[in-house]
């Protein structure tokens, strides 16, 4: 329902944020976390998909630290982001075979990466970190240009889409996402998990002429469940 043209997605770690943990003395950290920025428009998502000839931002990250470590090694993230989305602030945990310095790892990570994939930051983490499990909550900017004519430096980048919006009706609608619900109505059936309840910490939108951005934080998201959720606001902010 919804069309290409996703915002930037920013996925947040506070752990990561705030610095990492300090280096213990006499002990070699080997678990690091690193902050990436990418554009999705060339990758059919995060997610690695084996037996599928399809790139994605996972593949090219896990390429690139097999070239460090001399041996597979596996990434994890702390969302999954789908198919031309964004990624300003995406962490990722991951091991090392040996002890770095963060810069050095950072320079080494984007020296094997396309432009499209940016090493913003790296930090050592303890051993029982994890992106996805440590995160405290993510965020999501969904971009829209509500006028015919959208400079075409913002095109890749925004929804557009022209119909009237109510903007009454849009900051209803996000009033009714806080909060603990069952969001399992805005997943694909196929993708659907047994447990669809996610608390929603704020929505909101906000903009300036014709450029709004819908901004949601929530513990963690269902697949899809950002785009159906759009699609869901403009059949009602439309009339």
């Amino acid at each position: 329902m919804v069309r290409p043209g996703f915002g930037g997605p920013c996925l947040l770690c506070h752990l990561l944020l705030r610095g990492g943990p300090a280096r213990r003395q006499g002990v070699a950290p080997m678990r690091y976390a690193a902050m990436i920025a990418y554009d999705g428009s060339r990758f059919s998502g995060w997610q690695r998909q084996p037996g599928v000839t399809r790139e994605t931002v996972q593949e090219y990250i896990e390429a690139a630290l097999e070239l460090l470590n001399k041996s597979r090694t596996s990434v994890v993230a702390a969302g999954r982001t789908d198919r031309g989305v964004h990624a300003l602030g995406q962490v990722i945990s991951f091991d090392a075979a040996a002890p770095w310095d963060p810069k050095k790892l950072r320079n080494a990570l984007d020296a094997n990466l396309p432009p499209s994939i940016s090493v913003i930051r790296t930090a050592p983490v303890p051993e029982d970190f994890s992106a996805r499990r440590s995160a405290s909550w993510r965020e999501y900017d969904y971009f829209v240009w509500k006028d015919h004519g959208c400079p075409p430096q913002f095109a890749p980048w925004v929804w557009k889409n022209t119909a009237p919006w109510d903007r009454g009706a849009m900051r209803s609608i996000c009033s009714l996402l806080r909060g603990e619900h069952d969001f399992g109505a805005f997943c694909r059936k196929a993708d659907r998990p047994p447990g669809a309840r996610r608390t929603i910490l704020s929505a909101a939108v906000s903009g300036k002429g014709p450029l709004l951005r819908f901004r949601i934080r929530g513990d963690s998201f269902l697949t899809n469940m950002i785009r159906i959720i759009m699609g869901s606001m403009d059949l009602v902010a439309s009339g």
